[in-house]
């Protein structure tokens, strides 16, 4: 199997020079901006499932912060849907670093937010901000890659994720042989998103103790991904 070969706009094999480590970096970094916003705004910034249950929970009186979840879900899909729509209209070697440029854009603005609103401690419209800018963020970050040598890997969000791996894994495991090798490929890259997801979880949990920062380590931390981008060599110039 040609793993640098295109699987969509979005393949890890295909855009990083060390794709399973770009992956778990954007992975871990998700995972802990997701539980640190959860801690400090009673919302996700990534993990939207959450959120629609919190919107209906909200007017059943169980969530009282629902707005925040609502303004999560509103800003992660209109930036997910701008910045996939940027990248259909970039060439594709510079698709993924406008991208992550748009990310860590997003990113900055989320960081002076969370400084400038004392991270969220001043009532549920500084929280409603906070939680549409850290969205905005991952909603940018879910299109930097979607795919890792074939096999959908999303970075926000794990319920697919789960649900996948365990499909691939009865197949690996009692399948056909002739699909036993993607099938195994595609459950160990599930697992360490799971993982990924889950000591990030862990990280930011730890992390909102002293909240004022937590953003900008985030965007440092995904700032990395730009040194993992593959090189594509310039065209040869044309003689004057």
């Amino acid at each position: 199997m040609n793993r640098s070969a295109p699987y969509g706009s979005a393949d890890s094999y295909r855009e990083f020079r060390h794709p399973l480590a770009a992956l778990v970096l954007a992975v871990v970094t998700a995972g802990a901006l997701d539980a640190f916003a959860f801690l400090r705004y009673g919302a996700f910034v990534a993990n939207q499932s959450g959120n629609a249950i919190f919107l209906g929970m909200g007017p059943a009186g169980g969530h009282p912060t629902w707005p925040v979840s609502a303004a999560s879900i509103v800003a992660f899909a209109t930036a997910a849907g701008l910045v996939n729509l940027l990248r259909r209209r970039t060439r594709p070697t510079a698709a993924p670093l406008a991208d992550i440029a748009v990310t860590e854009a997003a990113m900055v603005v989320w960081t002076v937010l969370n400084l400038a609103l004392a991270y969220g401690r001043h009532g549920t419209a500084a929280r409603v901000l906070l939680a549409a800018a850290g969205a905005i963020a991952m909603g940018s970050l879910t299109t930097v890659a979607t795919r890792t040598a074939g096999i959908a890997t999303p970075i926000t969000y794990q319920s697919d994720t789960t649900t996948k791996t365990g499909e691939r894994a009865a197949r690996w495991l009692f399948g056909p042989a002739a699909g036993r090798s993607r099938a195994r490929r595609g459950t160990l890259l599930g697992l360490l998103a799971l993982v990924s997801y889950s000591a990030g979880g862990a990280i930011g949990t730890l992390a909102q103790h002293r909240p004022r920062w937590v953003p900008l380590w985030g965007t440092i931390a995904l700032a990395a991904l730009i040194l993992l981008l593959r090189r594509h060599p310039r065209p040869p110039s044309r003689p004057g």
